[in-house]
C-alpha cells in the first residue's frame, strides 16, 4: 500500500451526514479541485482493528475512507461488539443524487434506481462454500476489512455479489457510501461518509478491463498472447466476460488482457512492463478457461494482479481515462 495522502473539503448543509474531513476530496460548484497525489488500491483483506479508529459500541457497524484512485474509492468496514458473522452490504451514489434526494437516501434499493441513478450496492458474503477459494467476509467483533467500491476485484471475487461489480466510479466526482450487516437478528447500520476519486488524465492513458469488456469495438488489436498461447478477439472476450471463481489465472489473465490492450491502445508501458513479462512467464503453456482448463492459486498471482490492477485503474503509470 502506498501511503494515503488525504485532501479536505468542507461541505455545508448536508442535514445528518457525517463526513471525514480528512477523507474527503470534492468539487464544490465553481471551485477546483486541487489535484492530489496518486494512491495505492488496497487488495480487500480483513485485518485487525485499524488504529486510530475507535471499536464501534455493540449492535453497531462503522464505516470510514481509506483512500481514492481516480476509478474507485477503498473504505474500511469494522464491526462492533456483535459482529458481523453473514457479511454486510455497501451502498454508494454520488453525492449529487445524495443531495437532490434532501440528504437522504433512496427509498428502494433497487438497481436501476429511478430516484438516484447512480445508486448502487454490492453484498460481501460471510458464508462461503465448505473448500472453495472464496474468502469470507465474516468479522468478529472490532475486526475490520478494507474493501474497494469501483475497481474490478468485485467482479473477480467469488465472495461479492453487485450490479456495478464491473462499473468503475466516475473520476472527480464526489460518493456517498454507507454499511449495513445484520447479527442476532438486528439490522445493524453505520453512518453515511462521503470521499471522492481523483481527477482522470487525458489521453494516452489506462482503462480498467470493465471498460474493455464493455467496449469490444474499442479494442486496438484483435488477437493476444498470454503466457504461449495466442488468442483471438472473440476468445478474449468470452473469457473477460468469465467471472474468476477463484482461479487465480483468471484473476491474473483479466488483468493482463486489460494491460496489454491499454499499452497497444497507447499507454506508456513503463510502469508495467516488468509485471507483463513476469504475468506471460507465470501463464506459460496454461490455456485460460472458458477456452482451457488451466488454473493458479489466487495466492501465486495476487502480486502481479495488483501490479496489473494499479496500473488499468490508473494508480500508476499514465492515470486512468475518462470513461
Amino acid at each position: 500500500m502506498k501511503t494515503n495522502n488525504i485532501i479536505t473539503l468542507t461541505i455545508l448543509a448536508l442535514g445528518g451526514l457525517v463526513m471525514n474531513p480528512a477523507a474527503f476530496s470534492g468539487q464544490l460548484p465553481h471551485r477546483p479541485l486541487p489535484v492530489p497525489p496518486v494512491r495505492s488500491t488496497p487488495v480487500p483483506r480483513p485485518v485487525g482493528t485499524p488504529a486510530p479508529a475507535p471499536t464501534p459500541a455493540a449492535n453497531s457497524i462503522a464505516i470510514s475512507y481509506e483512500t481514492s484512485a481516480a476509478s474507485n474509492i477503498a473504505i474500511s468496514v469494522t464491526a462492533g461488539q456483535a459482529g458481523a458473522p453473514a457479511g454486510f452490504s455497501v451502498q454508494w451514489m454520488t453525492l449529487a443524487d445524495y443531495v437532490a434526494l434532501g440528504n437522504q437516501w433512496p427509498v428502494a434499493s433497487g438497481v436501476p434506481n429511478a430516484a438516484a441513478p447512480s445508486f448502487c450496492k454490492a453484498n460481501f458474503s460471510g458464508i462461503v462454500p465448505w473448500g472453495s477459494a472464496c474468502a469470507s467476509y465474516n468479522l468478529h467483533a472490532g475486526q475490520s476489512v478494507t474493501i474497494t467500491i469501483g475497481d474490478d476485484s468485485l467482479y473477480d471475487n467469488c465472495a461479492v455479489s453487485s450490479p456495478c461489480s464491473d462499473s468503475p466510479l466516475l473520476c472527480n466526482t464526489a460518493y456517498v457510501f454507507r454499511v449495513s450487516a445484520a447479527a442476532s437478528n438486528i439490522d445493524l447500520r453505520s453512518n453515511t461518509i462521503m470521499c471522492a476519486t481523483l481527477p482522470c488524465v487525458g489521453s494516452p492513458c489506462t482503462y480498467t478491463q470493465g471498460y474493455w469488456r464493455n467496449h469490444p469495438n474499442a479494442w486496438p488489436v484483435t488477437s493476444l498472447t498470454l503466457g504461449t498461447v495466442t488468442y483471438q478477439a472473440a476468445e478474449l472476450m468470452a473469457i473477460l466476460d468469465n467471472p474468476a471463481q477463484g482461479n487465480g489465472l483468471v484473476i491474473l489473465t483479466h488483468q493482463l488482457i486489460a494491460a496489454k490492450l491499454n499499452i497497444a491502445n497507447g499507454a506508456d508501458p513503463s510502469a508495467v512492463q516488468q509485471a507483463v513479462t513476469d504475468a506471460d512467464n507465470m501463464i506459460g503453456a496454461l490455456v485460460v478457461p472458458p477456452i482451457g482448463n488451466g488454473y493458479l492459486q489466487p495466492g501465486q498471482t495476487g502480486d502481479l494482479t495488483e501490479t496489473l490492477t494499479e496500473y488499468n485503474e490508473g494508480t500508476i503509470g499514465p492515470g486512468h481515462c475518462n470513461d
